[in-house]
């Protein structure tokens, strides 16, 4: 399975609590409501939902819905002096636009923003997409597309939803917009981050070290950052790296603390010393596996130079997103073997032809932008341009 799911929901969990109602607002804001979900026994989340005006009559209304990520706790990055989600309401998007307010604190690691985003973007099916005339047995009663988008930690939680919730013949997200995502939580201690940090310090040296830090507070357990609805980049990769060992507890007195240097002296003259662990690779991972029965969705990452740390990030997550295009788009035509590297120069002219064609078809469906600037999606000029574009790219995919 890849979803975290506790129990089926049941219909009182879905039960609506508006809390401020509807307000009107500009005809170009419309309507705005704020619902609460139920997380089963785990408190609740909140749900901000911009519906766009009814169209003309005889006009069909898009069955289709935006979900936005807000970016999560601050990291030293930048901060935001006007949200995403109110430039997008001002966009005239013909679809609701939802904000998923998900949680991420202390008190609220993770997992918990992940068992968020997924409960959300469950109820944001159930309620929001249209139902089928007909319904089918086998067959889910909503029909529609979904799109996320997000930055920073909301960024990386919305590449984990765009990862694993793209079923085919089921309602599921079709294209994400990610600015400068948070994807890979493990590297911070690995060789980008040490190569970031030698080329660009001390800002970038600040940053990996705010990152660091800020995965301390949020992760109670190094298992949780090497799970991949965490560090999405591990879908398609592996670690490159074993979880490290749980800190061993502090004694509470003298006798357990003569206890554990007898365990520690023990463990020295029975285990003899091992030569030093090499190093484990970086290896590509051939998701996702035919046999889920998942379609890659369309994603453009906007990400900035000034962060060189994120960047890097993005750019491997992009390069390695385009090899499992190619390799979805090859697994789909029936019978084709899937070739290996090695094997490239075995293809003849037609072969090579046919995919440098799929190549510059996953270049399409997952798009790299580069600023020099901070790059977020911010009240800048330059940041409500970059929403503006996101806006207009996820208005055509889902068309």
């Amino acid at each position: 399975m890849l979803r975290w799911t506790p129990r089926s929901a049941t219909r009182r969990d879905w039960e609506i609590l508006l809390l401020h109602g509807r307000r009107r607002y500009a005809s170009t804001l419309s309507l705005l409501e704020t619902v609460k979900v139920p997380c089963h026994s785990n408190g609740y989340i909140t749900l901000d939902i911009h519906r766009p005006p009814k169209p003309p009559s005889g006009q069909a209304t898009p069955s289709a819905v935006l979900i936005y990520l807000p970016p999560g706790p601050a990291c030293g990055i930048g901060s935001q002096t006007s949200t995403p989600f109110s430039q997008l309401r001002e966009q005239g998007l013909p679809f609701p636009i939802v904000q998923l307010n998900y949680r991420l604190s202390p008190s609220h690691p993770y997992p918990t923003p992940v068992h968020d985003v997924l409960r959300g973007y469950d109820w944001i099916k159930e309620h929001l997409l249209p139902k089928r005339a007909i319904t089918l047995t086998g067959r889910p009663q909503q029909n529609g597309r979904s799109a996320i988008c997000g930055e920073l930690l909301g960024g990386g939680l919305a590449a984990m939803l765009a990862l694993t919730e793209c079923r085919v013949g089921q309602p599921g997200i079709v294209a994400a917009a990610l600015s400068n995502p948070m994807v890979d939580w493990v590297d911070l201690d690995g060789d980008l981050a040490k190569a970031v940090t030698t080329a660009s310090a001390p800002t970038a040296n600040a940053l990996t070290t705010d990152l660091q830090a800020l995965r301390n507070k949020l992760f109670r357990k190094p298992e949780h950052y090497f799970d991949p609805f965490a560090s999405p980049m591990l879908f398609l990769r592996s670690a490159g790296g074993a979880i490290p060992s749980a800190p061993p507890d502090v004694p509470t007195d003298d006798m357990e603390h003569l206890t554990q240097l007898n365990r520690e002296e023990f463990r020295y003259v029975n285990d003899p010393a091992q030569e030093e662990a090499k190093p484990q690779r970086k290896i590509s991972k051939r998701y996702p596996s035919p046999l889920l029965g998942l379609r890659l969705p369309a994603f453009h990452i906007h990400a900035s130079k000034s962060s060189s740390l994120l960047f890097g990030q993005a750019e491997e997550f992009v390069r390695r997103l385009r090899k499992a295009h190619v390799r979805q788009a090859g697994e789909m035509e029936f019978g084709r073997k899937v070739l290996d590297e090695d094997e490239l120069d075995e293809m003849n002219d037609s072969e090579k032809s046919e995919i440098a064609q799929r190549e510059m078809e996953a270049r399409k469906k997952a798009q790299l932008s580069v600023s020099q600037d901070l790059g977020l999606w911010d009240a800048s000029a330059e940041g409500r341009v970059r929403v503006t574009e996101m806006a207009r790219w996820v208005s055509d995919a889902l068309r």
